[in-house]
Order: structure tokens, then sequence, then C-alpha cells
């Protein structure tokens, strides 16, 4: 992952040198050679990437090069984004120009000095760079010319998704559904395993027995959990509580929560879902299982799993055990995919290689559908054969793993799009998200530029995150509005992301050196995370870090001293957690969510956050009025305010 990432920090790089504020202040700064020279080399080494990204497979000395190339180009992109954000912040101090600006500055120090210490920079990062392209010849790399392309934004005007029905699992609802509608007098409540290969569509068949009116009627009470990876049971017992509309289960005791949660199955003839279980922890099971029973006389719980041993600790009743889809019915889903409604018969030569295709997928619709999307408006005979001979097949029927499948998909997108992608392994495992969200993360993290002034980075943003729900590596969700990501394709954003990204959790020991972006599992919300404070890895000495967020964590009131030294922040969220004070550093950042207990925002912290682009405040209840300091993001274009009653002064 490292080499495609580098290949879009290039890019990325290439264009911000290329803008006329950066050449201005260069042109002003007198160092507009040294950044020439610093273009040319990242151009030099970026048409070697893909090349090196094939060798460092079965070579270790390319692995180790391009590690050593990813620190320093993160180096010169900090860079980059340092001289942009100073001229930006003495701009406005100054309301002029930034030539008029940084001439002004010169008057009132010693140019000389100033001069030299930026040109400093650039030369010293510039070197280091030229060290580590020398060692480029002794890899003897081919050099792969990729033209930036003028535009990135996808075009999407003659594209449709397919619909929603789902193809080839009626007959398996029906029979789920018997199976609830039959009661036994042995127990109150039953619990019916669902257990399948990932990707065999388990979650969906347990919505369409979900949705069904006979089912929605039978029972008092209808609950769906995702239970996901790591089985924390006040977590679980949170989402079935609050999956009736109580919310106010975030500072209660385990005890309360075991209280609340009886209240609502007591007596009660219930339907629950626990999707996607894998906990095989057989004591953590029958204390969790104790507390399901209680429900009323007929109730019913479904379990799916890709576990047998799951399926055999939870289940009352035998499984089901769910079978992969026809060739037929995996064909159908396909040229679903592949095809605009009826195009695939004007091209029966790719039907009959689908056809082939299909029986390789091993009935597993999440493969169909993925591939499909993959072959969509490739009407070229050659690419079919292409996929359908593609060694990845030996790796799928050797391990029964789909994963291999996905990436064939995933190595097909452009660059830009891997970036985007990757960095969706900090989303939470089974939840649900907003596109706008997403977009804000990519726009901070500089994964969206445009050197076309007149396009909005926002709407490249949405073409991205619309192609990647087109080639069905994102799904629409079933609220409004709201999207999801299959767990195997998570687990797959996951393995490109590498060490760029890591999400904390409980069993966390250490953080990685190498880690740009940090995000914490929604579990941590009792005390700040000791892998934050403890060596070897602090969260401070990770200088490069872009991203963090520390979403929910009710118990941390301030942040260590050694967040004084992530200088290179880009994106921070820190909703829900109610933090006294913030770091000062916090200065090149482009998003920023928080929630506060003040009256008021630190004038002398959003003040200093010129480059500031996505502002989002939320639950703050005491807050009233916002500090006239925002006068100064002049870069500020969405300031979102949500559940903060008593704000009613927004500075002019």
């Amino acid at each position: 992952m490292a080499e495609q990432i580098l290949f879009n920090f290039a890019e990325n790089i290439l264009l911000k040198l290329g803008s006329s504020a950066l050449q201005q202040i260069g042109l002003a700064w007198g160092v507009t050679k040294e950044l020439e020279k610093l273009g040319n080399t990242i151009s030099t080494v970026r048409n070697v990437l893909l090349d090196a990204q094939e060798q460092q497979i079965s070579n270790r000395a390319v692995k180790e090069w391009l590690e050593r190339l990813n620190d320093i180009v993160y180096d010169v992109d900090d860079l980059v984004d340092e001289f942009a954000t100073d001229a930006l912040r003495r701009e406005v101090e100054i309301h002029g120009s930034i030539i008029r600006e940084v001439r002004y500055f010169f008057t009132r120090s010693n140019p000389f000095k100033f001069r030299y210490g930026m040109g400093r920079k650039i030369r010293d990062v510039r070197e280091r760079l030229d060290e580590v392209a020398k060692d480029m010849r002794d890899f003897k790399f081919v050099v792969r010319r990729v033209d930036r392309p003028i535009e990135r934004r996808v075009r999407e005007e003659t594209y449709s998704f397919p619909s929603s029905k789902i193809v080839g699992r009626e007959n398996d609802k029906e029979a789920i559904i018997q199976l609830l509608m039959h009661s036994t007098d042995e127990e109150n409540v039953s619990i019916i395993p669902i257990v399948g290969l990932g990707g065999l569509g388990k979650t969906t068949l347990a919505q369409l027995v979900y949705n069904d009116d006979r089912v929605q009627s039978q029972f008092q009470e209808t609950l769906w959990v995702c239970v996901s990876n790591d089985f924390d049971l006040r977590k679980v017992i949170e989402k079935i509580v609050k999956s009736v509309g109580d919310t106010g289960s975030d500072n209660l005791k385990i005890e309360q929560l075991q209280s609340r949660l009886r209240q609502i199955l007591g007596n009660k003839k219930i339907f629950l879902v626990l999707d996607d279980v894998w906990n095989e922890d057989l004591v953590k099971w029958r204390n969790f299982k104790d507390l399901l029973m209680v429900g009323g006389k007929g109730s019913k719980i479904i379990v799916t799993t890709r576990s047998e041993k799951v399926a055999e600790i939870m289940g009352t009743d035998p499984s089901y055990v769910l079978k992969g889809l026809s060739n037929d019915d995996s064909l159908s889903v396909l040229l679903k995919w592949a095809f605009k409604q009826g195009d695939e018969e004007k091209h029966q030569d790719l039907v009959n290689i689908g056809r082939e295709i299909v029986k390789k997928c091993g009935g597993v619709p999440l493969a169909a559908r993925t591939l499909g999307a993959l072959l969509f408006s490739k009407i070229d005979v050659h690419y079919w054969l292409q996929v359908r001979d593609n060694e990845i097949w030996e790796l799928v029927q050797k391990d029964y793993d789909i994963l291999p499948v996905l990436k064939l998909s995933y190595d097909q997108m452009s660059f830009y799009l891997k970036h985007c992608f990757a960095h969706l392994s900090l989303i939470e495992k089974d939840g649900v998200f907003s596109k706008h969200v997403i977009i804000y993360l990519w726009m901070a993290l500089g994964f969206i530029e445009s050197s076309n002034q007149n396009e909005e980075l926002e709407d490249i943003g949405e073409s991205y995150f619309n192609e990647l729900v087109r080639r069905s590596f994102i799904e629409v969700a079933e609220e409004e509005e709201e999207f999801k990501m299959h767990d195997l394709v998570h687990d797959l954003a996951q393995f490109v992301a590498a060490s760029e990204c890591l999400t904390i959790k409980s069993t966390t020991k250490s953080i990685p050196e190498r880690v740009r972006h940090v995000n914490f599992d929604s579990s941590l919300h009792e005390e700040f995370p000791r892998p934050l404070l403890e060596v070897p890895s602090s969260i401070g000495d990770i200088k490069h870090l872009r991203l963090f967020g520390l979403v929910r964590n009710r118990g941390a009131k301030t942040l260590p001293e050694s967040f004084g030294r992530l200088v290179n922040l880009q994106y921070v969220d820190l909703r829900g957690t109610y933090l006294n004070e913030w770091p000062k550093t916090f200065v090149n950042l482009r998003f920023l969510g928080l929630s506060t207990r003040l009256t008021s925002l630190p004038e002398k912290v959003i003040g200093r956050l010129t480059s500031l682009r996505t502002l989002i405040i939320c639950n703050s209840y005491e807050l009233t009025s916002l500090t006239e300091a925002m006068g100064k993001i002049t870069r500020l274009r969405t300031l979102a305010v949500a559940n903060c009653p008593k704000l009613v002064s927004f500075p002019s």
C-alpha cells in the first residue's frame, strides 16, 4: 500500500507546487529555484513507483527503500502545507494580498534571516529526497509515466445503480420465517443460528426476514444489533437498549444496564437479530445468554455468524446452514451489476464468459456482485477473459476466501480512488456513516485536489464516493442518507491501509511509529487509552500524525502534553469528548469536530485555525456564542451546529 499512497502524495504535492499561491510565496521568499528542484525530484520518483510496487513483493530492499521514501515524502508534504498555512495566516493578520503581506513581514524583521530559514528547510528536505532518489539506480526501475489527469472527477451520468432486489434467497427466507412462526414449550426464547461463509449474504437474508410483515406482526418488539468482531458485553447491551429508543444509557453502570435490558425483554414476545457474531468465549456467551432468556414465551433470536462454534454455543435450535447461490443465480447477480438493464442481450459472448467466471465464485454473491461492478461498461472480450483466467482464482479455491476477488477489483481502481478507499478502514466496522463526513475526511487529508479553480472539491469528492458505491465497495444502508461497508470490504480496506491507519481498541498495546491516522473504537469511553501515554511509541512521538479521532470518550478531560508536538494534524474529531482545553499547536487543521461545556469557544485557539474548512459543533449545551476570532477562518466552507440549544450569537 505504501507505494500507492506515495503515488497519490506525489501527485498532490505537484499540484500544490504548481499553484499560483505557492509560486507567489516562492517568489517573495526567494526560494523559487529550490521549489522547482523539489518538484522535479518528486516527479522523477513518482514515475518509478508503479514498478517499485511490483518489485517490493519479492525484493526486501525495495520495500525498505519505499519505507524511507514514504517518510521523506510526508516531510515534503508537511513543509508545503506549513508554508501555505503560514502565508494564509499572515495574509489574514495584515489584511492584504500574499505578496504585500510577505513584504510587510520582511520590513518588520530580518528579511535575510527569514528568507534563509525558509530556503534551508526546503534545501534540507530536498537533499534527503535526492539521496533516496539516487538509490533508484541500484534497483533499475522501469519508468512508467502516468499523465496526471486534468480532471479527476469521475463521470457518472451514464450509470444508474442496480435495483436492490435480492436474487436467489426466497426459499431461504421462507424457511427461516417458518422457524420463527413455530413455537415449542421447551423454552421461552429460541435461538436460531444462521451459519455460512463470509459474503454469502447472511446479513441480507436476516434483513429480508426482519422486514417481512408477517414477522413484524408476530412479535411485540423487534430489535436489530450488530455485534461484530470485538465482543464487549456493555457495548452489546447498550446497542440493544438504544435500539428501543433509550438514549440515556451512556453513563449507566453495567449492573444498571443489565437491569434495563431485563425490563426491555422481560415478559415480551420479542424478535432479536444479533448480526455478525464472532466471540467464541463460552463464559462470556453464557452470561449474555442468561440475560436474553428472560423474554416472553415464543420469543426468537437469530444469530448470524461464520463460526460453527458460535452456533453451537449460542443456539437452542439446529443451525440454518446457508449455502451458496446456484450458478444461474450467481450469473444473474453478475450481469445485474455488469450491464444496464437489457444490455446483456447485445453481448452474448460476454455473457458466456460471465457464466464461466461465476462458476469460480463458489456461489458467493458478494464476489459475483463485485466482479460485475468491475466489468461494468467493459465490452472488450479480452478484458473479460483476463478476469476469468486471473491467477487469483487459485487462491480462492485453496483458501475459500473471497478477499483476493475483492483485491482484484481494488487493483483496477485509479490511484486516487485507492487512497480514498484505504482510509475507510478508520470507520467502525459494521457502522453506518454519512457521505458528507467521508468527503470532509478526504478533503482534510488532502486526497482531493484540483488544478481547476472553478471546480468545487466537494463535487469531486462526491464523484469519488459515488464511484465506490458503483464498484460495490460502499453500500446504501437502511436509513436514508446513510451508508455502510460489508465487513469483508472493511477487511480489505484495513489490509491495503497497512501501517498508515490504526483504530485503537482496549487490546492495543502500542502505536506503530509509522502510523499516520489514529482513530478510537467507540467502546473506549471511560478513560484515556493507555497506549497514548506509554512507550515505546506515545502519540506525541509520531510527528507525521495527520488524523486523530476521539469521538465519545467522555472520560478524557485534557489531552496529554505530548499532543503539543503534533503540529501536522489536519483532521481532529473530538465530538462527544468534553475537553477543557485544546493544544495551541492545532494550527494546520482542515477539519475540527468538537463538543464543549464552555459558554464560548476559546478565542486564541480558534483564531489560529486559518486553514480550517469544516467545523462541526454538537452536544454543547452551555455554548451561548461563537468567538469573534472565527472571522479569521477565511477558508471555512462548512459550519454545522447540532444540539446546542443556548447558541444564539454568531460572529458577523
